[in-house]
């Protein structure tokens, strides 16, 4: 990735991700476009760690003023080593449960009970369906509530009605490259700092979800998509032999690169999986979904295995149904 391809991603996430979101981020992502310095210095890190939310997780972890963009930007070139530190080591695992919410019409049109493996599980909070309740609000003004658990989860809804209940799960496991422990305070801190700077509700519900995942944590195994999923499929077979495998990813294949995305694909239908997605326009084309028509923004796609259900607002706020 050369220096105008960084500042082009930097640009693209400012205008396309961060606008209308964080203003805090749009800002400071179109400085960074502009800054030869710290471009210079995403070139000395590798290219799947130059993405823009984990440059700006690992600043706030640092105690970068992200407000601020000049005093971001000095931050960034006078902490260098630090900042190369933390972003070699780290990884964006925001995981955001609010996805649920987008997630659970779907699952529920498939037959019940249910045997999910989350891909890209972080930890686990988006395994934990009906510990959640969900309040769906209609074009109408009309809200329903579905589930009965303690962190409700809203999302405004157009063109679906909400399910009746939450389906029933007969296993889940989650599969991660670096699973993470909800009770450590490092890792509370850490996601804490993948949420954007002015999206107090999503830290609020961020920290409720990790509180419930510590209590009765989700198992997630360490590995990785496509190569280790038969190995994962197995043991979810094992346990729930009768059961509707489901392959669930979220925000999560855009770190792949293409033959691997379509591997993906290839694996989950080998293994006799329905897929069921939340990704970006370009990344669900990988998938070899076919996609309608369209400007999607910085809207992802929900599909069900190769065909798209609707579109969603990235953190689960908005469902808008297709099918």
């Amino acid at each position: 990735m050369s220096a105008p391809d960084v500042a082009g991603l930097y640009r693209r996430f400012a205008e396309v991700e961060a606008r209308g979101s964080s203003q805090t981020y749009e800002r400071l992502c179109l400085a960074i476009s502009e800054h030869a310095g710290v471009l210079a210095f995403l070139r000395t890190v590798p290219p799947l760690k130059r993405q823009p939310n984990l440059l700006l997780g690992a600043l706030r972890l640092l105690g970068a003023d992200v407000g601020d963009p000049m005093a971001a930007l000095d931050f960034a070139i006078e902490h260098s080593e630090d900042l190369r530190a933390v972003m070699l080591a780290r990884s964006t695992q925001t995981n955001e449960p609010a996805r649920c919410a987008v997630l659970l019409p779907a699952l529920a049109l498939l037959p019940e009970p249910l045997a999910i493996l989350e891909v890209g599980a972080s930890a686990g909070l988006c395994l934990q369906y009906e510990k959640y309740s969900y309040a769906y609000l209609g074009e109408d003004g009309g809200s329903v509530r579905v589930g009965e658990g303690a962190l409700t989860l809203p999302c405004l809804v157009e063109g679906v009605s909400p399910p009746e209940r939450v389906p029933q799960i007969a296993a889940r496991l989650g599969l991660d490259a670096n699973p993470l422990d909800a009770s450590d305070p490092d890792v509370a801190r850490w996601l804490e700092c993948l949420v954007w700077p002015e999206h107090t509700e999503r830290a609020e519900r961020l920290g409720a979800a990790l509180t419930v995942a510590a209590s009765d944590p989700p198992v997630v195994v360490r590995g990785l998509a496509p190569r280790d999923l038969p190995t994962a499929v197995e043991h979810l077979r094992a346990d729930a032999p009768d059961a509707t495998l489901v392959v669930v990813h979220s925000a999560m294949v855009a770190y792949l690169d293409r033959p691997h995305r379509a591997a993906l694909a290839r694996a989950c239908r080998a293994a006799g999986a329905r897929r069921l997605g939340l990704e970006g326009a370009q990344v669900t084309a990988d998938l070899g979904v076919p996609v309608p028509a369209g400007d999607f923004g910085g809207r992802f796609l929900l599909t069900l295995d190769d065909v798209v259900l609707g579109h969603a607002d990235p953190h689960g706020r908005e469902l808008a149904w297709l099918a």
